[in-house]
């Protein structure tokens, strides 16, 4: 039987202000083998001061001297993490009732890779989110929110609200760092990891609000950012489709690449 202690990996980047509201809704459902991983990724406010202050006999800090931003900040964490499951959160996700409990009920079931929250935007009315659907057209994979955010499978789990196993993640060689800074990166994972028969599921009893108070937004610009999703799905695309797959994705490129133009 698996030990169901948990590492949670919070990424996190001039982010005090973001760890003193929503921490607190982690710190609160820890048990005691469980462990809080800060990973500081290069920032210049005072995050490392206050996880000094708060001096949480759970929580340690791991310092990134250069911000090298999301994807490899998580990489970093979970390879310090001590336990055999891993919750990776964003540092603006506030935890509801019970949602860590939830999620260790799926550490003894050995064909799990990952399990998602079922996440609210900004609040317990917001938009859902947390359960996906890919396909392939027009010569490239695309994805979209599930029709219904029911528990079950998913096509992928959120790097923002989601535990992993950790000995499944490192077969896997983690997050691929060529989706850095971010998207795509947890597409992928589970892409590659639902590929090796593991699943990857939604708990919708395993809440969460994504507050979404950081965002990429504050580093690059709109354009720059639709660029970076544009490149990344591209990515994502030919390293995972097959010979015909890859025929259409040529066959279509131009098409995209003008529609890309047209919306620049």
């Amino acid at each position: 039987m698996n030990n169901p202690a948990l590492s949670v990996i919070i990424p996190s980047f001039n982010g005090r202000h973001l760890l003193e509201k929503y921490l607190s809704s982690i710190l609160q459902q820890l048990l005691p083998e469980d462990e809080v991983i800060v990973v500081d990724d290069g920032g210049s406010d005072s995050t490392v001061e206050y996880i000094e202050d708060l001096n949480h006999p759970q929580i340690s800090l791991h310092r990134i001297e250069k911000n090298v931003r999301f994807v490899r900040a998580a990489n970093q964490g979970v390879e310090l993490a001590k336990n055999d499951f891993i919750f990776l959160c964003n540092n603006d996700v506030e935890l509801q009732e019970n949602c860590l409990n939830v999620l260790r009920g799926y550490t003894n079931d050995n064909d799990v890779f990952a399990v998602g929250c079922l996440e609210y935007e900004d609040h317990l009315e917001g938009e859902k989110s947390g359960k996906n659907k890919l396909w392939f057209a027009r010569g490239l994979f695309q994805h979209s929110k599930a029709d219904n955010f029911n528990s079950g499978e998913t096509v992928w789990a959120s790097g923002g609200s989601a535990l992993f196993s950790k000995q499944k993640w490192q077969e896997l060689g983690g997050f691929d760092e060529k989706f850095t800074p971010a998207y795509w990166e947890d597409v992928d994972l589970s892409f590659r990891a639902r590929a090796k028969g593991w699943r990857v599921l939604l708990d919708e009893k395993a809440v969460v609000i994504h507050k979404h108070e950081t965002t990429n937004a504050s580093i690059f610009s709109k354009k720059e950012l639709d660029e970076i999703s544009w490149k990344h799905g591209e990515y994502f695309t030919w390293k995972n489709s097959n010979f015909a797959q890859k025929l259409a994705f040529l066959f279509w490129w131009s098409y995209w690449w003008v529609k890309r133009i047209k919306n620049s």
